[in-house]
């Protein structure tokens, strides 16, 4: 999927990867609509092949099973309904709640809330992130830009996290981008990032909108360090503070067996690292 390949049809037809796939959802679906595949039905210890042929809205439990964007607009269906998908290497529409400029940049689809499956901001490059091929300003109303979809690992989705104005446990994606809104909070608002799953496995934290006052987001890393030297691990890390806008931490998985592994800092703005 996503290999060169002649396009069997007129010059002006944009090049896609269709397929048919089940939408379990019982919501409309718009043009462009990222969707992820449920690849968990059914009951776990048996082999069931629904699971790459089902689609569902991008959560945070699904992010790492981008299957692509509906390829036009579908009406609710309280059953669910089989739609056409644009999968990974298709230039297509993707729906868009952001301001583009052709060839600039990368939108990377989002998991819950509101915006499920539209695309507004920046996460990490393969399957899930689209350059888009359009100059239009979608940022006020959501609409179609052209964009191609990009192939490769998984970029993990992107999630919009509006810290509670009490603070305390808050829950984010284990990979992919987690946006966070800040607020006045009451105590720290905390999040405890586990091991990684899988080597080169991303994660990334970033404020925005508003910056964290009277209080801080703490992330408590399980295992990591803040970098390696000579193939040698250094300062161990514990935990991430953040608070100020545009603050940016980003890491990657770094070890085979996750029992082994290590979250390793590979950007950070502004952060705490300790």
């Amino acid at each position: 999927m996503g290999s060169p390949q002649s396009l069997n049809a007129h010059i002006a037809k944009a090049e896609a990867n269709p397929l048919f796939v089940w939408f379990t959802g019982a919501t409309a679906l718009l043009e462009g609509q990222a969707v992820c595949y449920d690849y968990d039905y059914g009951t776990a210890t048996a082999y069931d092949a629904k699971r790459t042929n089902r689609v569902e809205l991008p959560s945070i439990t699904n992010a790492r099973w981008f299957a692509g964007v509906a390829a036009r607009n579908y009406a609710a269906q309280a059953n669910g309904q089989f739609v056409e998908i644009n999968a990974p290497g298709s230039t297509c529409n993707i729906l868009s709640k952001a301001s583009t400029t052709i060839g600039v940049g990368r939108l990377t689809f989002e998991c819950g809330g509101t915006y499920a499956g539209y695309f507004r901001y920046q996460g990490f490059e393969g399957a899930g992130s689209a350059v888009p091929l359009q100059t239009v300003d979608r940022s006020s109303t959501a609409g179609k830009c052209l964009a191609r979809l990009e192939v490769g690992s998984q970029s993990g989705g992107v999630e919009v996290v509006t810290l509670a104005a009490a603070g305390g446990a808050t829950v984010c994606m284990v990979g992919g981008v987690s946006y966070i809104v800040g607020t006045s909070i009451s105590a720290d608002a905390t999040f405890t990032l586990a091991d990684g799953t899988l080597s080169g496995q991303r994660k990334a934290f970033s404020v925005i909108t508003t910056a964290v006052t009277t209080n801080n987001f703490v992330v408590t890393v399980t295992s990591g360090i803040q970098g390696i030297a000579n193939a040698v691990p250094t300062t161990a890390l514990a935990t991430i503070t953040m608070n100020a806008l545009a603050e940016e931490t980003v890491l990657e998985w770094a070890g085979v067996a996750s029992a082994a592994g290590l979250w390793r800092v590979v950007f950070t703005a502004g952060s705490t690292l300790a």
